[in-house]
């Protein structure tokens, strides 16, 4: 992960981040990120290793349940480590959501600290900056992503609980942005069981959700990568596309299939229709060629791309054991107690224009509820 912003920066983007950043050494043991915190920096490592831990929620009943299984009663559970080039705190950079780990030094390590509110605004200011930045953000959150999974899928039910707040990913698009996925794209009818994406096949096309649901499934990795796409490609021609376990469901609204936009790779992961649905489909080729074309419209679906993969983590890891929300089915809320899942109002006028946004697109397109 080192080269990762080093191969997507400029070398003005670096200098602004070193002029604006500060330096920060970290004894081993140190903690530099408390989970369930909110943090005014965003960090990068320059040097060491820091490991990342989630605290299991002792109400959790699915945390038990693990625990009880693999004879494990600590609370406190390390689930990966971060090396130089990391980016750590993206969770409240991206989503304004408290962390979900705790980030502590295993040796003497640096970090560059950015302040969030700078990095916002030179990224307001500089789409071309904004462009190659969220870019970086997304790849290092997508090697994140599938190294957990890669862990962690030998547990059962291991599903990854539906996106919180979609509309909020189309108030990061302008209208032109979601005009050209009108204009260049088309609606299709999605049968249920219709494989829309098939692990280890070149991928053509990405999909906007319009209605219906899709289910996400991932294999268990027990060979390494080369062996592992001829494997799939031979369970597909001999007509057994059934992966091993479903991870994750799309709902209305989310985009599938986005992450083609940074990563070259064959798609590790199927994704299949759960139901009756509707999608917009996206020639990939076309949309990277604009993207290209059009840093401003790039910098908004980068970041689009980076918020949905973060919000992902975010859930995998609460689905590891740890509760996010302090309220229960069943629970009244209380007028006394801050909620750790409440909206932030620094989003929240976002989240409505994304939903408007989202209204109008299906109008336009005609799409029946």
């Amino acid at each position: 992960m080192t080269q990762v912003l080093l191969q997507q920066l400029s070398n003005s983007d670096i200098n602004w981040m070193i002029a604006n950043g500060r330096q920060q050494q970290i004894a081993p043991g140190t903690v530099l990120i408390q989970q369930q915190s909110n943090l005014d920096y965003l960090y990068i490592i320059l040097e060491g290793t820091l490991s990342a831990s989630i605290r299991r929620n002792p109400d959790s009943a699915l945390a038990s349940v693990f625990a009880a299984l693999e004879d494990d009663q600590d609370l406190e559970q390390e689930i990966t480590r971060f090396d130089r080039g990391e980016v750590l705190g993206e969770i409240s950079f991206l989503n304004f959501s408290p962390s979900a780990i705790t980030v502590k030094a295993e040796e003497n390590s640096v970090v560059l600290a950015l302040p969030s509110e700078k990095l916002l605004a030179i990224l307001r200011q500089d789409v071309g900056f904004a462009n190659r930045f969220y870019r970086a953000i997304a790849i290092l959150l997508l090697d994140r992503f599938e190294r957990l999974v890669k862990k962690f899928t030998h547990r059962q039910n291991l599903q990854i609980p539906p996106l919180q707040d979609v509309p909020l990913l189309f108030g990061e698009l302008s209208d032109s942005d979601v005009d050209w996925l009108i204009q260049h794209s088309q609606v299709e009818v999605i049968a249920p069981d219709t494989v829309l994406i098939q692990a280890g096949r070149p991928l053509e096309y990405l999909y906007v959700l319009l209605r219906g649901r899709v289910s996400m499934f991932a294999q268990e990795v027990t060979q390494n990568s080369l062996t592992r796409v001829f494997t799939i490609l031979e369970d597909y021609d001999q007509g057994n596309s059934s992966p091993a376990t479903e991870i994750a469901s799309s709902l209305s609204g989310e985009i599938i299939g986005e992450t083609a936009l940074v990563d070259a790779r064959l798609p590790m992961y199927t994704f299949k229709a759960a139901e009756d649905s509707q999608v917009l489909a996206i020639k990939k080729q076309q949309l990277m060629i604009k993207l290209q074309q059009n840093p401003g419209m790039g910098a908004r679906f980068y970041r689009v791309i980076a918020m949905l993969l973060s919000a992902r983590l975010q859930g995998l890891i609460s689905r590891l054991g740890y509760g996010r929300s302090s309220y229960r089915v069943g629970q009244r809320l209380s007028e006394d107690f801050e909620y750790e899942d409440e909206i932030d109002l620094n989003v929240m006028d976002n989240i409505f224009l994304g939903g408007a946004r989202f209204d109008w697109m299906l109008k336009r397109l005609k799409v029946l509820s």
